[in-house]
């Protein structure tokens, strides 16, 4: 007996069987953009294991409705039903990549972290994972009696807005650029507009517009290596105001989990720039106000598994 688990991203579809106790027993990687759609690819996988599995569960770059996943970056979309229609099951479970991180929390190990904050331990508390990759993904899991369930979500689109007077211009600047991201008749944007590859160049090119600087990078990658080596003044202005929301915002949420358990980052874009994850982050998360001191209590880690997605799908089925 075996079941079937898979992380399917933009890039790649990375598919596993897993014995009953978890354990990996043989993986595939596809090409997402190739002659294969998932569902074809959960075929061939299963043909060349000799037949289906009992189970599948796959986790999806993208947003799930009602069992059905458009990848956000590739041009492909799959269903659960799909699915078990392609291996000959009664019913596959897709979930979003952002749960399928949460949900590898339940087994998360101090080699899997670098700790900014608190102690590499993982008591059974409530945790949060926030992720800035192509956007910004937000998972939560929590603990009934001992076991790990977990609450999915689009944290990334709550309200992000200047924290002090000389942001304003900046906020004014990229609600002109980027309309479609306002919250309301204010200077708030979703906070995936700011925080995330996607967002960061709109975002840059409005902190420019506000110093009356040109704006001459184009990725989110060009913005970070300029501000490291100090080489224009705007990105480096956008990079440490980007470090400062996330780490508000991954402060602000883990006060709402009372995420004892611990706060965890990662995503592309995390794992590409650990170098902005310094004191001042620190200092940013813990700025709390009345409940600085609590939020200084709560563990904070820089996640760097790459596997979560795979993991956390067979967290999910170990739970099931």
């Amino acid at each position: 007996m075996w079941n079937l688990i898979a992380d399917v991203g933009g890039t790649n579809m990375r598919l596993a069987a897993v014995n009953a106790q978890g354990a990996i027993l043989e993986q595939a990687r596809y090409d997402s953009k190739g002659d294969m759609n998932l569902e074809q690819a959960c075929a061939d996988f299963a043909a060349h294991r000799g037949g289906a599995p009992e189970r599948a569960v796959i986790a999806a770059a993208g947003v799930v409705r009602d069992g059905a996943v458009q990848l956000t970056n590739a041009h492909q979309s799959f269903s659960e039903r799909g699915i078990a229609s392609a291996l000959k099951i009664e019913r596959a479970k897709v979930l979003n990549d952002f749960e399928a991180a949460a949900w590898s929390l339940a087994t998360v190990a101090a080699g899997d972290v670098t700790t900014l904050q608190g102690q590499p331990v993982f008591p059974k508390e409530s945790c949060l994972i926030i992720g800035p990759g192509t956007g910004l993904g937000v998972g939560a899991l929590v603990w009934s009696n001992g076991d790990p369930c977990v609450v999915p979500g689009e944290g990334g689109h709550v309200a992000l807005g200047p924290r002090a007077a000389d942001e304003v211009p900046i906020f004014q600047a990229l609600r002109e650029e980027w309309p479609e991201v306002g919250m309301g008749p204010g200077l708030a944007v979703e906070a995936e507009a700011i925080l995330s590859g996607t967002g960061l160049p709109y975002f840059y090119r409005a902190v420019a517009k506000s110093m009356d600087l040109t704006a001459p990078l184009c990725t989110g990658a060009e913005i970070f290596e300029a501000a490291k080596a100090r080489l224009d003044t705007a990105a480096m202005r956008s990079v440490a105001l980007f470090a400062r929301y996330l780490a508000g915002v991954a402060g602000d949420l883990g006060l709402v989990f009372a995420a004892k358990g611990g706060v965890f980052v990662t995503g592309g874009v995390a794992a590409a720039n650990p170098w902005i994850f310094d004191a001042d982050f620190i200092a940013a998360f813990n700025a709390g106000g009345r409940h600085s001191s609590w939020r200084q209590e709560l563990p904070l880690h820089l996640y760097h598994q790459p596997d979560f997605g795979l993991i956390g799908a067979r967290n999910y089925l170990s739970a099931r």
